[in-house]
């Protein structure tokens, strides 16, 4: 990998920028190309949609964490964005949850409410860990290691912790990444209609006995 790369978390200051590098990023990932099938429709909501996704970051902001990985000169090329999950089954509130999907989605927050059930029945319970909603990176930026970096960075604090983590992966490619950091299968995959499979994945916490 050539030019240099630093992996921190991101400040309140950092929303805006981090907002704009995640809708650019999102815009092949498989999931939301099932949600938005429509290309256009997906780069419409980079401009249409861009109050939405900021919100969506200051929320993670405010209840997580998110990662960045800057390259050369400070660019956020790469993002990672977690939640500590304290294993207890807390729901999101329906009306809120709705509301928020019909402003970011429109006509597809149907289809994206579908996949948001289906992650949250099939997520652990009875474990504290940290879950990764989503990593992504910068097509101009990819294949340079940015997404294992995130990783590493987010996984030895866990391990310092002794904390589990979480994930699921949306593509081969990525399960294949998950796996080399530790992640295994956890249980069968989530099928969506007419759409990709979305692997959940789980990765166990390391205790003294067991460094990784």
């Amino acid at each position: 990998m050539s030019g240099s790369l630093t992996v921190r978390l991101a400040g309140a200051d950092d929303a805006p920028t981090v907002a704009s590098a995640l809708a650019v990023a999102s815009l092949d990932e498989a999931v939301l190309a099932w949600v938005v099938p429509d290309e256009r429709a997906r780069r419409d909501r980079v401009t249409s949609g861009a109050e939405q996704t900021l919100a969506w970051v200051h929320g993670v902001l405010a209840t997580g964490e998110v990662l960045v990985a800057q390259v050369d000169s400070g660019v956020i090329a790469g993002l990672s964005l977690w939640e500590f999950d304290n294993g207890d089954p807390v729901g999101t509130d329906p009306a809120e949850l709705s509301a928020f999907l019909a402003r970011a989605y429109g006509e597809y927050a149907p289809r994206m409410a579908l996949v948001h059930e289906l992650t949250r029945r099939r997520h652990p319970r009875g474990e504290p860990h940290w879950y990764l909603q989503q990593m992504v990176v910068v097509p101009d930026h990819r294949g340079r290691g940015l997404g294992g970096a995130m990783l590493s960075h987010q996984l030895a604090r866990a391990d310092a912790a002794g904390v589990a983590a979480y994930l699921e992966a949306s593509s081969p490619r990525n399960r294949r990444l998950y796996e080399r950091h530790g992640f295994r299968a956890l249980g069968g995959p989530i099928t969506l209609p007419d759409g990709p499979g979305v692997q959940p994945m789980w990765r166990p916490a390391a205790t003294p006995a067991e460094p990784r």
